[in-house]
């Protein structure tokens, strides 16, 4: 009979121990099903982007006037996460909310809204056990220091408080961020994003089209390394400089046009020992033509003894400073160079100018500059047809400062004046052969010749009028004294008698 029993219980335990497993197996299947269909709803960026954020609308406030902040407990439908809201606090009314829902270390996330503190310091260790960090909607102007070491933050969210900017290392220590909202603030840069590795990263900044474009240029490539998305990328701008040709102002970008960089990379100037480098500049818009975004190529310093022979399509800016270039033949010649409008190239050994006489470049430059170079002579009709004078409103503008010109009587009378009126360093301008500045050059003393026979012309013309009178003169005198006195006076009585002598006697 006791065998029989063990026998017995042992089945009963056997068929509750099925009927757990199946239990347990039929909810796991239901909450997988959930699940999928939670991650189905929420597919896309925007769904990826929140998964580790705690936000809670303003109709979640808390209600009582003396504790502007209430605990949740049920984060994401997992009772293990603490979380506070927080409403409507300064400096002040935060301490004191913190303190009234007894804040400890079990809390791991905590939203604050509209707040209204100037600073937020990120090395408060009031955020130091915390995996998600939401302060919006409220009015925050800087974030400052850095987070403290291992602080386990995924999500950090600072979007809708008119933010102006965050401490460059502020995200450094943060090895375990995933999300970051930045949207609808006023930022002009990114903090550091460097420390993001082996990773997805969510970015947002929707709303924030205070960002320079140059800014966010380094994340736009996603790698394994760094793969940073955008989140609400179709959202997106970022500011860039415009041209309208007579004034300047600010442009946004959409955020995808950005990534028309990565096909300058392949024709950006390149040798076997050298590399230039090409950004995007601005969205170049002129009337009658399609609006564009410009290429700058930097070339500067690289030991470059000619321009490079190629150029990204839209290159309006290039600078070959600091090189060994001689000529600027491609400049006048080269297809590539059509779109050039600022040319730089100070400190190289150019010597002129002329093969710029009628090109394509003189009718459509803002700026040209070859400071410090090897230019002797400076044809003013070259480039008088095409400056405008060196005043601010101006688009056009020449520097030559720092050439040696051979400075002669012309220079001082003509290339002065035209140095003074359409140069923007003329009087960095010098002179080779004198020791002085070509705007300090007197014409009366440029202009003085070296003497030779040909000074003298007039005075040996002066003096035979002068002999020639003097010979009338004793002639007549000699034939009155003869006719009166009857003789003639010295020297005449001591002439010879000439053969014709004879018409004169009587």
């Amino acid at each position: 009979m006791k065998h029989i029993y063990i026998k017995n219980s042992y089945a009963s335990n056997m068929q509750w121990l099925v009927v757990t497993v199946c239990l347990y197996a039929g909810l796991a299947n239901a909450r997988t099903e959930e699940d999928q269909s939670l991650a189905a709803n929420s597919s896309g960026a925007s769904g990826a982007f929140y998964d580790q954020c705690f936000y809670r609308p303003a109709s979640d406030c808390p209600e009582a006037k003396d504790c502007h902040c209430k605990r949740i407990s049920d984060v994401n439908d997992n009772p293990e996460h603490n979380a506070i809201l927080c409403c409507n606090v300064n400096n002040a009314t935060l301490e004191q909310g913190l303190s009234c829902t007894g804040t400890n270390n079990t809390v791991t996330h905590i939203h604050i809204r509209n707040a209204t503190i100037d600073t937020i310091f990120a090395d408060d260790k009031r955020w130091r056990s915390l995996k998600s960090l939401a302060i919006t909607d409220g009015s925050v102007k800087h974030v400052k220091e850095q987070f403290m070491m291992m602080t386990p933050l995924v999500c950090l969210n600072l979007s809708n408080n008119g933010l102006v900017d965050i401490a460059d290392n502020s995200l450094n220590r943060l090895n375990q961020l995933t999300t970051l909202d930045l949207s609808n603030n006023k930022l002009l840069d990114l903090p550091n994003l460097n420390s993001i590795k082996d990773r997805v990263f969510w970015l947002d900044i929707a709303g924030t089209d205070t960002i320079w474009c140059q800014n966010i240029y380094e994340y736009i490539n996603k790698t394994v390394q760094k793969q940073i998305k955008f989140n609400r990328e179709p959202e997106t701008v970022c500011s860039t400089n415009k041209t309208w040709h007579w004034f300047n102002t600010t442009e946004h970008l959409w955020l995808s046009q950005l990534r028309y960089i990565n096909s300058l990379q392949p024709d950006c100037p390149k040798g076997d020992s050298w590399q230039c480098k090409c950004d995007v500049n601005r969205l170049d818009i002129v009337l009658g033509k399609t609006p564009m975004l410009t290429v700058t190529v930097d070339c500067s310093s690289i030991q470059l003894s000619e321009l490079p022979q190629k150029l990204p399509r839209n290159t309006t800016s290039l600078n070959v400073s600091d090189n060994n270039i001689t000529v600027l033949d491609d400049l006048s010649n080269n297809p590539y160079y059509e779109d050039i409008r600022v040319f730089l190239a100070d400190n190289n050994k150019i010597s002129s100018i002329n093969k710029l006489e009628g090109s394509k470049f003189l009718d459509n430059y803002d700026m040209l500059s070859l400071r410090f170079n090897k230019i002797k002579t400076l044809p003013g009709y070259i480039l008088a047809p095409y400056t405008h004078g060196k005043t601010f409103s101006s688009n056009r503008h020449v520097m030559l400062g720092g050439n040696k010109l051979h400075c002669d009587c012309n220079t001082a009378k003509s290339v002065k004046v035209w140095l003074q009126t359409r140069i923007m360093d003329y009087d960095e301008v010098l002179c080779e052969n004198v020791r002085e500045k070509v705007i300090d050059l007197e014409q009366a003393r440029m202009c003085v010749y070296p003497g030779d026979w040909t000074d003298y012309i007039y005075y040996i013309i002066a003096l035979e009028i002068i002999l020639l009178f003097s010979l009338v003169a004793k002639v007549s005198y000699d034939y009155w004294v003869f006719k009166t006195a009857g003789y003639l006076p010295w020297p005449a009585n001591k002439m010879p008698k000439l053969p014709c002598d004879w018409l004169c006697e009587t």
